[in-house]
């Protein structure tokens, strides 16, 4: 799980920001896992909240690239509908009863670096107000 620095900034304080409560809720619901509580029902919660929250980070930051004119656009929407559609996943799994709690870890600590890195830094100078 990344530590939030400069170094990860797009230059935007709001989309930096919202990227700080990303991270910050994916060491919660790693903690919660971790934990191990009886049943899935809290890590549904919180994953739940974590897919919202990421929705509305999603518009936001697609929105900025539209009005900027990212000529990578397309390919950024759909990195986000495969992550949104895989917290879905993740969602479904928890209110069955049948969430693999290690892939869960794993895929928290790996995403987020992903996004920021991976996604989000090589279109940051369209990430603007």
């Amino acid at each position: 799980m990344p530590q939030w620095s400069h170094a990860l900034s797009v230059r935007n304080a709001r989309l930096d920001e919202q990227h700080i409560v990303l991270i910050e809720m994916s060491k919660e619901l790693i903690a919660l896992v971790k934990r191990a509580p009886p049943t899935d029902a809290p890590i549904r919660e919180a994953l739940r909240e974590f897919a919202d929250y990421a929705r509305r980070h999603d518009e936001l930051e697609e929105g900025l690239l539209a009005a900027n004119g990212c000529p990578t656009l397309d390919e950024h929407r759909a990195i986000h509908r495969l992550a949104e559609a895989e917290l879905e996943r993740w969602v479904r799994a928890a209110a069955s009863e049948s969430i693999d709690r290690k892939a869960l870890v794993n895929c928290f600590e790996v995403w987020m670096a992903h996004h920021l890195t991976e996604t989000d830094m090589p279109v940051k100078a369209y990430m603007h107000d």
